[in-house]
Order: structure tokens, then C-alpha cells, then sequence
């Protein structure tokens, strides 16, 4: 069971870093350039630190790993 829900976290990843390299946008904060990080009370805006908060798809592959 456990297999089965890795592989189908790991399957729709896939699918939604393919669909924003299509559209050219930074998988993790969907080209926006920020990332919200919950908070109890109210959440912070951080700059996205895979694409340098720019969106773009091409600088986020460069600092994916």
C-alpha cells in the first residue's frame, strides 16, 4: 500500500513539473517567485528558493537538485 501511494506522489510530481516546463513557470511557486510558509496565526511570503524568486522554469532546473 505504501508503494502504491509513493508511486502515485512521485507519478502526479512528474505530471505537474511537465505541465509547468511547458508553460516555462518554476514548479515550486508556480511563477509567481514567492513561496507562502504557513504560520500559526498567518502565513509569510519567502522568496521561491529554487528559481531565486524570478518563476522562470529554466532557473529553477538550474538549482533543482
Amino acid at each position: 500500500m505504501k508503494m502504491k501511494l509513493m508511486n502515485w506522489i512521485e507519478k502526479r510530481r512528474n505530471v505537474h513539473v511537465d505541465k509547468m516546463m511547458k508553460l516555462g513557470r518554476c514548479p515550486d511557486c508556480r511563477g509567481y517567485g514567492i513561496v507562502i510558509v504557513p504560520m500559526h496565526y498567518a502565513g509569510s511570503n519567502v522568496e521561491c528558493y529554487r528559481c531565486n524568486g524570478t518563476g522562470k522554469y529554466s532557473e529553477w532546473e538550474k538549482n533543482k537538485y
